[in-house]
């Protein structure tokens, strides 16, 4: 993938993942990994500012996050309930608070407070929001239905 980001034009080399996490400002987690597998990095690694938008928890059972990861998180959801039990959240301990991102585009709950905020969207998916979206990018792009 480097190589071939490289040759049309863009700037990007192999690393680590420890690296990798240290120096990004977003990280986008899509695996289909298990509780049993070792998480996909540390979450000492997750330096503050950091956005995690997390999609392959979405299953019961499947976890990306280390655990620790969410005391130190502000945390985001589709559906707090499914979220809850199958999403990432399903790993977070009882306390974490989720903050449906509905809340957040409507104002009634605050997203980021300040720039050092770690967040974490837990995407465990909700068929409506995919079509809504699928429908307002087909309209943006002109498409008729």
């Amino acid at each position: 993938m480097a190589a071939t980001l490289t040759a049309e034009g863009h700037t990007a080399r192999v690393t680590g993942a420890e690296e990798a996490c240290a120096s990004a400002d977003v990280i986008v987690t899509a695996t289909t990994t298990r509780a049993e597998d070792p998480p996909l990095f540390e979450a000492g690694w997750i330096r503050p500012g950091t956005h995690l938008s997390c999609m392959g928890a979405d299953a019961p059972g499947k976890r990306e996050l280390p655990p620790a990861l969410f005391d130190r998180a502000r945390v985001f959801c589709d559906l707090a309930a499914q979220a809850r039990r199958m999403g990432e959240s399903q790993h977070a301990p009882e306390d974490t608070v989720l903050v449906p991102l509905g809340e957040v585009l409507t104002r009634r709950a605050q997203g980021r407070t300040h720039a050092r905020d770690i967040t974490v969207f837990d995407s465990s998916g909700i068929g409506l929001q995919d079509l809504s979206l699928a429908l307002a990018l087909l309209k943006k792009m002109d498409i008729c239905l």
